[in-house]
């Protein structure tokens, strides 16, 4: 699969893009869905067109999508549908000539550059590290699906001003739970949809982050490195940093949802050989007495994206035969589902996102609503 180190040089080379986690109906794999193609958002279409698609007529114009070295050019079509009931662009052509089986890029990332008005070059990364190194390099939140570079958009609004005030006020990182916490504020959500309300926490607390990073960060990004060592200090730093916080973010909505429901549970858990998975319900003491009935326990892990880390859960708890794990992926490959489902693993997927994953497997995922009342119902909760 692609390099994330040429992906990301070739992005701020050209400086205009659009990535997106693909999803079923770019890869031909939704049945109640005839569309063909690549779906390019609305908003990355003057990457393509220089006018905007008109109701009631279709256009399209042949362009050259270079891959990595070794492979020869694909000549595909960006094209509009404006006839009928559609309004949406895609680019066709480009299963038809690439190297790539579309059925296992489901989730995974790809990445579309602009180099000259008929020549884009496009990425597909799978690995998680990969993922989130891009990500992070162009401050793209997870969540976020279909983020444009290099189109000028008015994105001013009330709340990123909000953002930026508060962020305004701090020289040095506030504490990850202080910062869930101002996310809640901003974004009041409503427990009655936990799936929704988790999702935009995260995005909102991903905007204050990228905030504070501006604010914390303005001298260095306004003063020359003058030493290529601590400039690569600087940014490892900042890459790192960012990893950590994600992970925490999600932690700490879950913790703060079960609790809001006075489910049971601990968190961080405490297993065998002092390891510590994300949360055990009902207690670590629980737990550790071996006459507690093994039934009655409950294991969740929290990870946003898992297509490689969802095997690290499977010895974090041995009394709990079932693991269940609570994610932000974007869509999970067939296999790889199976593999999970023969492993135990039982995904909890936030309910909007639930359209990215193969039809035939949406059966096996749970809504984080549904996990709640799950645990209301066995821990006796009313």
């Amino acid at each position: 699969m692609h390099d994330v180190n040429v992906a990301i040089e070739t992005a701020e080379k050209f400086g205009r893009f659009f990535c997106k986690f693909l999803a079923l109906n770019d890869v031909g794999l939704n049945p109640r869905s005839h569309q063909e193609g690549i779906y390019i958002p609305k908003k990355a279409a003057p990457l393509f067109f220089d006018e905007e698609g008109q109701k009631g007529e279709n256009k399209d114009r042949l362009i050259n999508i270079f891959l990595e070295e070794g492979y020869p050019p694909i000549e595909a079509r960006a094209i509009w549908y404006g006839r009928e009931t559609r309004r949406e662009y895609r680019i066709t052509r480009f299963w038809a000539y690439s190297p790539f089986d579309k059925a296992e890029q489901l989730g995974n990332l790809f990445v579309m550059v602009r180099a000259s008005e008929d020549d884009y070059y496009v990425f597909i990364l799978n690995r998680e590290d990969d993922i989130e190194t891009f990500l992070n390099t162009f401050s793209i939140s997870l969540t976020q699906n279909n983020a444009v570079f290099g189109v000028d958009e008015d994105r001013e609004t009330q709340l990123e001003r909000r953002i930026n005030s508060y962020a305004s006020e701090f020289t040095e990182f506030p504490p990850t739970i202080q910062v869930a916490l101002k996310s809640r504020e901003f974004y009041r959500g409503s427990l009655n949809d936990p799936d929704k309300t988790l999702v935009k926490w995260i995005e909102t607390e991903y905007k204050i982050f990228n905030a504070l990073e501006k604010a914390i960060y303005r001298e260095e990004l306004t003063t020359p490195f003058h030493d290529v060592d601590k400039l690569i200090t600087f940014a490892n730093t900042v890459l790192n940093r960012r990893k950590s916080r994600a992970g925490k973010s999600l932690e700490h909505h879950i913790d703060y949802i079960l609790k809001q429901f006075n489910i049971p549970f601990d968190h961080p858990g405490k297993t065998e050989g002092n390891k510590k998975p994300d949360f055990i319900f009902p207690s670590n003491e629980d737990y550790a007495n071996i006459m507690f009935d093994e039934k009655k326990l409950t294991f969740l892990g929290a990870k946003t994206t898992c297509k490689d880390r969802w095997r690290q859960i499977l010895n974090e708890a041995n009394r709990i035969p079932v693991k269940h794990l609570l994610t932000l992926q974007q869509g999970i490959s067939k296999n790889q589902l199976e593999e999970m489902k023969a492993e135990k693993v039982q995904l909890v997927v936030p309910r909007e996102l639930h359209g990215n994953y193969p039809l035939e497997n949406r059966n096996d995922l749970l809504d984080f609503k549904t996990f709640i009342q799950q645990m209301k119902e066995k821990y006796g909760v009313c």
